[in-house]
């Protein structure tokens, strides 16, 4: 079988973005299955866009998120990116689905994996979802640098009087004896507290520090901390493999599942605002939207394995 050539790959980043911008038709995916029939290096070259789209599950979130807006432009910017990725241009880890700046983190995760570390003074560090971070520890402090994603710190004890920090992009979070989440956002950092109490000071405006308590949670850019907010054990449920909600957005569930795995999973506008409630399982995304099927007026389409979408019905 003769090997895809640009054409071909071009050809089905084509079709990838076509059906990427809006949930296909019957009359377009008869179309894609005849074009995908029509010779043998059209599947070779879709398999590849399908290798493509499990390591675009893994990029970070405000990359993908503005190669994947809307525009013409920004589509056109997600063709060529999987074109170059096809034809082996583009340097991302494939193989391990993780952007190669954060193969060198001191501790990761990829898609759907979850992992605990435990450091020399005693912090326990639970790393959510496609996580990376570096720790540094030295006199003057103890760091941990989120790279990306979320983790969960239970500060140690061992650490002595050396103050405890996390830093983002957009700033740094310091521990006063406590646990908290901390979520890199594509734009701004989320901290939520469990225990005592957290300082959080924007990059740009270190003298603008906000004391959060437990139960508060709030986001900051470089310039300012937003509104507090409550803060609940459930949305820490991740830690035990579990996303809890109640009377959620449909389209915020969504949301959240598709952090947990590869590829594409998105929902039209209709089945986004339906309301839902449960305890769903992370590690088994799948069986979760069947069980959301069997309850909800929606149709979930797997398109491909890593390409899925949900439509309201009726």
């Amino acid at each position: 079988m003769a090997a895809p050539d640009r054409k071909t790959f071009e050809a089905a980043a084509n079709w990838y973005v076509q059906f990427q911008s809006q949930t296909p038709t019957a009359a377009e995916c008869q179309a894609w299955q005849q074009w995908i029939n029509g010779d043998p290096s059209h599947q070779a070259a879709w398999n590849q866009m399908e290798q493509l789209q499990r390591s675009l599950g893994a990029l970070p979130q405000d990359f993908t998120r503005r190669a994947l807006s809307t525009g013409q432009q920004r589509r056109q910017v997600l063709k060529w990116m999987l074109v170059l990725g096809g034809t082996g241009y583009l340097g991302w880890n494939v193989q391990q689905h993780t952007p190669l700046g954060n193969v060198w983190a001191d501790y990761r995760t990829s898609v759907g994996e979850r992992r605990r570390i435990e450091l020399a003074d005693g912090t326990r560090i639970d790393l959510n979802t496609r996580t990376a971070i570096d720790v540094v520890f030295d006199g003057r402090q103890r760091l941990i640098r989120l790279r990306e994603g979320e983790v969960l710190i239970h500060t140690g004890k061992r650490g002595g009087q050396t103050p405890f920090y996390v830093e983002t992009r957009q700033g740094r979070i310091q521990a006063l004896g406590t646990t908290f989440t901390v979520r890199q956002l594509p734009d701004s950092t989320r901290v939520g507290v469990l225990e005592d109490r957290v300082s959080v000071a924007p990059g740009d405006q270190p003298n603008h520090a906000r004391l959060l308590s437990a139960g508060d949670s709030a986001d900051f850019d470089r310039q300012h901390v937003g509104l507090n907010h409550a803060y609940r054990g459930s949305q820490a449920a991740w830690v035990d493999g579990q996303l809890i909600v109640l009377d959620a957005r449909l389209g915020d569930v969504i949301e959240d599942l598709a952090r947990y795995r590869p590829g594409v999973l998105q929902c039209d506008l209709a089945s986004a605002r339906l309301r839902v409630s449960g305890t769903f399982r992370l590690d088994s995304t799948d069986a979760v939207l069947a069980n959301l099927q069997a309850t909800l007026p929606i149709q979930v389409k797997y398109f491909t394995r890593y390409w899925v979408s949900v439509k309201r019905i009726g």
